[in-house]
């Protein structure tokens, strides 16, 4: 038989139980997952390329974390005949914000166009020199740049994706704006 401070002992330790089962439903103690399927960041209106510091002051929550880790790969496939896959690491280890996010990106399209123009034997036309409506000329530098300048290109998304080997590639959603008449 069991004696009465053995049965008071088992009642608090069920009270005890019950208590932390039911702080524990009602606190979160770890934080919300992350979704690891595609995840679509927007930047309505756009943001120029060749200008990311007046881009990125006319960014809303400039300082939200929209990538949550701190390498991942960046591929560049528009306009290039070859695309790029560059690694890029967040300032911070929480990952990427998107002042940082756009910052990285421009950077790397910088260096995209500057690899083109140093590997090329066929030079870019100068764009005062192209006849109206006339696109950029296709470059067979490293990259094979056709189409557009860096300063007619527009990011008007990005796309994450954690890939099952933990590999986090960052795929960008780029448009062509017509070059202003002269």
């Amino acid at each position: 038989m069991i004696s009465i401070p053995w049965m008071s002992f088992l009642i608090l330790v069920a009270l005890a139980i019950g208590v932390a089962w039911w702080w524990l439903s009602r606190v979160d103690v770890s934080p919300p997952p992350v979704a690891m399927m595609p995840t679509r960041i927007a930047f309505p209106g756009g943001i120029r390329l060749d200008n990311p510091d007046t881009s990125i002051a006319l960014l809303q929550k400039p300082d939200e974390i929209v990538i949550p880790f701190e390498h991942a790969i960046l591929v560049i496939e528009w306009p290039l005949t070859n695309p790029a896959r560059i690694a890029i690491t967040a300032p911070i280890v929480q990952g990427f914000t998107r002042r940082e996010l756009v910052k990285a990106i421009c950077e790397e399209y910088s260096n995209v166009y500057e690899a083109e123009e140093g590997t090329a034997h066929t030079k870019p036309i100068p764009p005062a020199e192209r006849a109206e409506g006339e696109k950029r000329n296709r470059t067979d530098g490293v990259y094979g740049i056709w189409g557009h300048d860096l300063s007619e290109l527009r990011l008007t998304a990005v796309r994450w994706t954690r890939l099952p080997q933990g590999i986090v590639e960052i795929e960008l959603h780029v448009e062509g704006e017509q070059r202003p008449a002269s």
